[in-house]
């Protein structure tokens, strides 16, 4: 089972594209000009148009005009100008310089890592959101989240672990759901199990009602070969949600690791009802061997063999009416074992005892014979074949 594949596959985010007035500007800010004022002001009134070719135009031209006089806003307006045009590489350089500018502005690294992430650049995202963060007076903590996503994304979880501990701490705001589910797979992917049963666990005091935990908490537990509480974890689950085939076998594979096959065999009868394959009837009967319940396992066996029969469930129907002393039948499901796996030398042998449980010797020695072709048999046949060679001189 995997436990890494879990929230982040297909998340993502929108940053609003954030438009300033020049009255709005912050009193630390570079000063504004009048000359600044009018065009970014004149930019804008094009961008509400969704004119933003020639807003990138005006702004352009500005630009050239005045190289000595750059100023951060003239440079963020016209990255945005830009990105609302679908060009997102073209716009970087001057949310960059919008950021050069004005360090402290913190709508130019929120959108640049905004543009960052579109483009798949998911460290560059995390940095610029990162410092979004930093230098925002609010302190977002969604921007300290986005920031941690990224460099998940970017496979950078090192990275993105104090960020997140950070914000499920309760330091800076009430830790969110999604906020514990970023830092539970960051844990699970750096192996720091124990910190991910924490995790986990507040998840499930938050929302026991979600299956998601419970599989998860399942999985932990499983990692470390704890069946015992992995099975009670992965039934509650089964109880939260539509349980698939999968789970169902698992189910019912724990309840056989703990010792419990009848509960095991609910399962596995569950589970041919959703896919009747010969292995999961191979399962079926084992559980109700296991459970002394061999009259249930040679009704498994041949429902399943009405189905599909194959060499091992003939094999195994042949051991079962064997332990029940019904040699006559269990001779035939031997037989038919052998017919469709000719170089299962255990057929041969089971055969072999069956025939001299009944009294057929010639038949015994018979399957005998066979069954000394067959290394793992061999031994065993030859000494029995002894035995019926010195009872019948006798």
């Amino acid at each position: 089972m995997t436990i890494k594949n879990f929230f982040l596959s297909a998340l993502s985010f929108q940053l609003i594209v954030v438009f300033f007035s020049p009255a709005s500007a912050e009193s630390k800010a570079p000063k504004l000009t009048p000359k600044v004022q009018k065009i970014v002001y004149e930019a804008q009134q094009l961008m509400e148009k969704k004119d933003y070719l020639k807003a990138q135009g005006c702004l352009k031209k500005f630009i050239e005009k005045n190289p000595q006089k750059k100023h951060y806003l003239v440079e963020f307006t016209l990255a945005n100008a830009l990105a609302m045009a679908g060009k997102d590489r073209e716009a970087l350089p001057h949310y960059r310089a919008a950021a050069n500018l004005y360090p402290a502005f913190a709508a130019a690294w929120q959108n640049m890592g905004k543009i960052y992430f579109d483009i798949k650049q998911y460290d560059e995202a995390g940095d610029s959101l990162l410092k979004a963060y930093e230098v925002n007076e609010k302190k977002d903590p969604a921007l300290l989240y986005y920031a941690a996503v990224s460099y998940i994304m970017a496979k950078k979880e090192r990275k993105a672990l104090p960020h997140l501990e950070r914000l499920v701490s309760g330091e800076i705001a009430s830790p969110k759901t999604e906020w514990l589910e970023a830092l539970l797979k960051v844990y699970m992917d750096l192996g720091l199990k124990e910190n991910a049963f924490s995790v986990v666990r507040k998840l499930i005091d938050k929302n026991g009602a979600d299956p998601r935990w419970w599989k998860i908490l399942a999985q932990l537990h499983l990692q470390q070969t704890d069946y015992k509480n992995g099975l009670a974890a992965l039934t509650i689950h089964s109880y939260l949600t539509s349980i698939s085939l999968k789970d169902l076998m698992l189910l019912g594979d724990l309840n056989n690791a703990v010792g419990v096959p009848l509960k095991a065999a609910e399962y596995y009868e569950k589970a041919v009802h959703m896919e009747s394959n010969p292995a999961v009837y191979e399962k079926l009967a084992s559980a109700y061997i296991g459970a002394h319940k061999p009259a249930k396992a040679i009704d498994a066996l041949n429902r399943a063999l009405e189905k599909k029969p194959t060499a091992k469930l003939w094999l195994m129907l042949g051991q079962v009416l064997y332990e029940e002393e019904n040699y006559d039948k269990a001779y035939d499901a031997f037989d038919q074992s052998a017919r469709l796996d000719s170089k299962n030398g255990r057929a041969y042998l089971m055969m072999g005892y069956c025939a001299f449980q009944m009294g057929k010797k010639d038949a015994a020695r018979s399957a005998f014979q066979k069954a000394t072709h067959f290394p793992k048999q061999r031994k065993m046949a030859k000494a029995v074949l002894k035995q019926i060679g010195s009872i019948v001189s006798n």
